[in-house]
């Protein structure tokens, strides 16, 4: 009991307040919080979710900040910043590895890591930017071969919604398009248990750059996003249907339809939420009107 109070009044200490944090997003949007804190290991992600429990508090919890839209002038409870950041070899042969990987570990880092130790299974994700918890919530693809994040993974760590630990295998994720279970859990994943197999250290880093030169070709690179924003509808490209609807290059405000990727809006600088949401309406209405199709977002937006 004392050592559950102490951890407490440590996680207390912590927490800032009405903290801007749009760094922290690849969309660049202002953003302000009114609790803020940096979970750093497996015990602080337990500990807020606690935290957050006894105070009865929503929780928030991002990783690298794509993926996901933030248009509130203030996000109300506590947003937490994984930086649980480690990585264990398991079991090992001379034909597979398995691998520990935590949450907030950067898919950027576990990829140079994977390549140079001539693991493979990530490689083709090679330049998706974000955390493994991100990759697996929205089970992250890739298209040239049809990859997904989640195609490695056979067991994991959860922390559940009443803060308990519990082992589920790669099955209880239901992992399909853009989806996971954790999307309607909401289930906090703590680490991922991943089996690769070995193989020659020229052939992955070799797929790793077709990959990402390709998205350096059909992608924008170095400027304020959050990724693909829509699902694609079917087998037809959401990019292809903004783009046939004339709206690449089209802008509000700050915020643009890229010129190269039309499933992709960027933002100049100061791109306000209501331009956003002005935008993705014009965008919605224009494909409904020409294709008769309803796009759905891909992106995390949160707005109330």
């Amino acid at each position: 009991m004392q050592k559950s109070k102490v951890n407490m009044l440590d996680i207390k200490s912590r927490i800032g307040k009405n903290k801007e944090i749009s760094n922290l997003f690849t969309l660049k949007n202002q953003v302000i919080v009114e609790n803020f804190f940096e979970a750093k290991t497996r015990e602080d992600l337990i500990n807020i979710k606690k935290y957050c429990l006894d105070n009865n508090l929503p929780l928030l919890i991002i990783g690298g900040g794509s993926n996901i839209a933030i248009l509130k002038e203030k996000v109300n409870g506590i947003v937490v910043k994984n930086s649980y950041k480690e990585l264990k070899i398991i079991e090992e042969n001379d034909d597979e590895v398995i691998i520990s990987v935590s949450s907030g570990y950067p898919v950027s880092l576990l990829i140079a890591k994977s390549l140079e130790a001539g693991w493979s299974g990530f490689e083709y994700h090679q330049g998706l930017p974000g955390t493994i918890g991100g990759a697996i919530y929205m089970n992250s693809k890739w298209t040239k071969p049809l990859t997904y994040f989640g195609d490695n993974l056979i067991y994991g760590y959860l922390l559940d919604n009443q803060a308990k630990i519990k082992k589920v295998s790669r099955d209880y994720f239901q992992f399909a398009y853009d989806y996971s279970i954790l999307q309607k859990t909401k289930e906090i994943l703590l680490e991922g248990i991943f089996k690769l197999k070995k193989e020659d250290k020229k052939i992955i880093k070799e797929r790793a750059l077709f990959a990402l030169n390709y998205r350096k070709k059909t992608q924008p690179f170095g400027v304020a996003t959050c990724g693909c924003f829509f699902k694609n509808p079917g087998n037809i490209s959401a990019g292809y249907l903004i783009d046939k609807a004339g709206l690449k290059g089209f802008s509000v405000g700050d915020f643009y339809i890229s010129d190269i990727h039309a499933n992709f809006i960027i933002n100049k600088g100061k791109g306000k939420k209501e331009d956003l949401l002005k935008l993705l309406s014009i965008i919605k209405t224009k494909v409904k009107e020409k294709f008769g199709v309803e796009l759905e977002e891909e992106v995390i937006i949160i707005n109330n």
